[in-house]
C-alpha cells in the first residue's frame, strides 16, 4: 500500500491529523508500546515489523471510526524531510523534539527496486532496526525515549514509513 507523504498534506490537514493522533494516544496506548519494548519487540526483527503494523492499525481504526478515512492508510513521514511544524509536538519542556530536520535517507537501500536483496522478514527487519533507532535518537526529546515515543505525533507517520517499506518488500514475487 503506497501511503501519502505527510509533507503533501495541507497545513490544515496536518494540524487536524496531529490533533487526532494526540487524542488517540492515551496512557494505555503508550503503555502498549512500552510493554512491547520490554518484551523484546525492538530486538526481534519480525516482531518489530509485525508489532508496529498492528500498532499503526489501531490508530487507523480510530481515524476511520471518526470519519477520517482519507488518512487511512496513515500518511508516512520520510526522515530525509524535515518534520512538519504541525508535528513539532511536544515543542517545549524536557521532552521537546530537538532536531526537526534529521536528514536521514533510507534511499537507495530501501527503495522498492532494491528490496529484493532481503530474503526474509527477519533480514529486512534486522536491516531496518538500526536506521529506525537512529531516527529516534536524531530527532531526540520524547522520540528518543522509546517507552514514551508514541506521545510525539510524528512517531506515527514515521512508523508508517517503515511499514510502507515492509509492504513494498512483501509485494516482490517470491519463487
Amino acid at each position: 500500500m503506497h501511503r501519502k507523504n505527510l509533507k503533501d498534506l495541507s497545513a490544515e490537514d496536518k494540524q487536524t491529523l496531529a490533533r487526532l493522533i494526540q487524542q488517540y494516544v492515551t496512557p494505555a496506548v503508550v503503555s502498549e508500546h512500552r510493554e512491547a519494548m520490554a518484551s523484546g519487540v525492538h530486538n526481534s526483527p519480525e516482531g518489530f515489523l509485525s508489532f508496529h503494523r498492528n500498532y499503526i492499525a489501531g490508530l487507523e481504526r480510530y481515524l476511520q471510526r471518526r470519519g477520517f478515512e482519507k488518512w487511512v492508510p496513515l500518511p508516512q513521514w520520510n526522515p530525509a524531510d524535515p518534520i512538519p511544524e504541525e508535528f513539532n509536538i511536544p515543542n517545549t519542556g524536557l521532552g521537546r523534539l530537538r532536531n526537526l530536520n534529521p536528514n536521514i535517507s533510507f534511499s537507495p537501500r530501501f527503495d522498492p527496486p532494491n528490496l529484493g536483496i532481503f530474503h526474509s522478514n527477519e533480514e529486512l527487519g534486522m536491516a531496518l532496526i538500526g536506521p529506525h533507532n537512529r531516527v529516534h535518537r536524531t530527532v531526540g526529546g520524547v522520540m528518543n525515549d522509546l517507552g514514551r515515543a508514541p506521545e510525539a505525533p510524528i512517531f506515527w507517520p514515521w512508523h508508517s514509513f517503515i511499514e510502507d517499506i515492509w509492504w513494498n518488500w512483501q509485494q516482490i514475487p517470491r519463487l
